[in-house]
């Protein structure tokens, strides 16, 4: 018996010795807190405080026109977990998923969208026009791009009127 508690007080003593202290952040606020034990990580944790930073995942969506897959996600931060990243992207406010599973970054309330009897705004038709895949992650993007700057501005970068 008495080696099974020896056993056991240096099993817990390698298991502290083993807990490396690392920033945890609260997807919501954006907040970071330093676990330094594991007793604080697993309150944190309780929280709803995660590993991944939500600024990152923000600029990878802005970087790819506001909707994305995971992949771009992985491939900006190989290091972290495809899980742990999707867990971050439910609980960010500004974020949502698509039916098709893409995560698409919210606007502010910025633009409006015309949502009255059925009716599409000049942007929707501008943009599904000239996408095959419709609903798609990058179409998404665009119609938030075209909703900002407007039909009108939308669509003509990189064409030069001659004189």
């Amino acid at each position: 018996m008495k080696l099974i508690m020896e056993n056991w007080r240096r099993f817990l003593k390698e298991q502290e010795e083993d807990f490396k202290p690392h920033t945890m952040y609260d997807p919501e606020t954006g907040d970071t807190d330093e676990a330094q034990s594991e007793q604080e990580h697993n309150d944190l944790a309780a929280k709803g405080m995660v590993h991944v930073d939500p600024s990152e995942l923000e600029k990878v969506l802005k970087d790819e026109g506001g909707a994305s897959g995971m992949e771009p996600f992985e491939k900006a931060m190989p290091d972290e977990d495809p899980e742990e990243i999707k867990k971050t992207l439910a609980l960010m406010p500004n974020v949502g998923q698509h039916e098709d599973g893409d995560y698409i970054l919210s606007d502010d309330g910025e633009i409006e969208i015309n949502e009255e009897e059925g009716k599409k705004d000049a942007c929707y038709h501008k943009v599904k026009s000239r996408y095959k895949v419709w609903p798609s992650a990058y179409a998404s993007g665009a119609l938030v791009k075209c909703r900002k700057v407007g039909a009108a501005n939308w669509g003509e970068g990189g064409k030069k009127k001659k004189k």
